[in-house]
């Protein structure tokens, strides 16, 4: 919308101008304008300008994609030389999430692609002056019951380095372990229907560890601001929600999070692959985020640091909350769990960012360059990409720098309804819009065969892009 207004605010002023020198020249000049002169200067010369203008737009953004683009071109003659072959690429067999516009994939996209996902404001969330602020809410989250059930286990669980006699979660915090306890409930039904469970569960508990049921990996990542105590209990009530759904606790792992030069879900989706080839075991596991930033302590943060979104502060970032998941597997434990369609997570590619202006800015060169590794890491061709799916937001720098890295290097993608942006969508939810946008891409590559390339750069320090699609050249088979 915003765009639309631009455009025909600048035709009307090209227009006016136009007109108005004209009539200024004539009037000046006490010269009686004739026909020609008046088609001249009422109508080819105003759209003569905009034309130059449309034309020299195009040219520079050519211009600034080239280096993108050569970039990218070269990335997978570099990927070229020898090196350890890549893991074999993980299923996702299922994926859910619960974000501000939709309570799982298929309706996310289908408000976005509609427009209808997008910041709203919120009375009940102020500014410093008091005005309602734009923020992306989930409604209907039940924080009251959520902080009494999460009270009462807590004070039947007590946790290391937490005070017993005083709650350790503000509402924001509940509201976060409300929605992960939702999708965590949605992957684990998925998950349940592992056709060695059941013999599992009749086992004696001392031979279950011995039985074939995989070990589900519980992945979290829970938000950042958190201490270790606090990551701690949640990690705990997760565990515990996981166990209540009926999944044996000796075939559940809850790992930490690797040290990783990049510590972002895609390069935790590589650790994953990578850990999996390595141990040569069966994969099947579960990885989610949490968060939210819909609470006052996170607005008056946000403000006092320059990073809230304002009218005087259109780089700023708009609240957000939400939860997202993956259950993954390898080929052998995606067969047996029946996925309706074999959908890969190829390897991805993930880089720090060098400079501080790329950081705030972006860098479309770096994230081209990633793409084009992530491209060549599956045996993708662009050509092949029928959509992109992105964790961006809405801030100037993080959109430039996704728009310009599909036109560089997805040119054939319409870019107002083959791009989605989850953070423009629904707000910031930091590592939570990363794992939504891998959603979108299971449901888009299993609703119509076809691959879908994710790109994270809401992250300032860090960017990466990853391949999501049925098998190269068949849609249909497990691979």
């Amino acid at each position: 919308m915003r765009a639309w207004l631009r455009r025909c605010l600048l035709v009307l002023a090209v227009f006016a101008l136009c007109w108005g020198g004209a009539i200024w020249y004539w009037r000046a000049s006490t010269r009686v304008p004739t026909a020609g002169d008046l088609a001249g200067a009422m109508l080819v010369l105003p759209l003569s300008l905009l034309l130059a203008f449309w034309l020299g737009k195009k040219l520079l953004a050519r211009l600034s994609a080239g280096p993108a683009m050569a970039t990218a071109t070269a990335a997978p003659q570099a990927q070229a030389a020898p090196t350890a072959a890549p893991p074999a690429p993980l299923h996702i067999v299922a994926a859910a999430l619960r974000m501000p516009g939709g309570a799982t994939p298929e309706e996310l996209a289908t408000a976005m692609q509609a427009r209808q996902a997008r910041p709203a404001l919120d009375t009940d969330l102020l500014d410093e002056d008091g005005y309602p602020l734009l923020c992306g809410k989930v409604a209907e989250v039940q924080e009251d019951l959520q902080q009494d059930t999460l009270a009462a286990w807590l004070r039947q669980h007590p946790q290391e380095g937490l005070d017993a006699q005083r709650f350790p979660f503000n509402p924001e915090d509940v509201r976060a372990l409300a929605l992960g306890g939702e999708v965590l409930a949605d992957l684990a039904y998925e998950a349940m229907r592992h056709p060695l469970l059941p013999a599992c569960l009749t086992a004696p508990a001392s031979a279950r560890a011995a039985m074939a049921l995989p070990t589900l990996q519980l992945h979290l990542l829970l938000p950042p601001a958190w201490s270790a105590a606090q990551s701690q209990a949640g990690s705990a009530w997760l565990r515990q929600l996981l166990l209540q759904q009926g999944w044996p606790p000796e075939k559940l792992a809850v790992p930490a999070l690797p040290s990783l030069p990049t510590p972002t879900p895609f390069a935790l989706l590589n650790h994953i692959a990578a850990r999996a080839a390595l141990d040569g075991q069966p994969c099947l596991a579960i990885v989610l985020a949490c968060n939210s930033y819909i609470g006052e302590m996170s607005v008056h943060d946000w403000a006092s640091k320059g990073l809230l979104f304002s009218a005087a502060q259109a780089d700023g970032q708009i609240p957000g909350e939400g939860a997202a998941g993956l259950l993954l597997a390898n080929a052998a434990e995606a067969a047996l769990l029946e996925a309706p369609a074999p959908v890969l997570l190829h390897q991805g590619a993930t880089q720090a960012r060098d400079t501080a202006r790329a950081r705030k800015h972006g860098d479309p060169a770096l994230l081209a360059s990633l793409a084009a590794q992530a491209l060549a890491a599956a045996a993708v061709l662009p050509a092949d990409i029928t959509l992109a799916s992105a964790d961006t937001d809405q801030r100037p720098g993080p959109m430039l720098e996704l728009m310009n890295c599909a036109t560089a290097l997805l040119p054939e993608l319409d870019l107002g309804t083959q791009v989605q942006s989850v953070g423009a969508a629904c707000g910031h939810a930091g590592p939570v819009a990363a794992l939504a946008a891998l959603a979108l891409a299971q449901h888009a590559a299993a609703s119509a065969p076809g691959q879908v390339l994710c790109l994270s750069n809401l992250d300032p320090l860090h960017c990466g892009a990853i391949v999501v699609g049925p098998p190269a050249g068949d849609g249909n088979d497990a691979g």
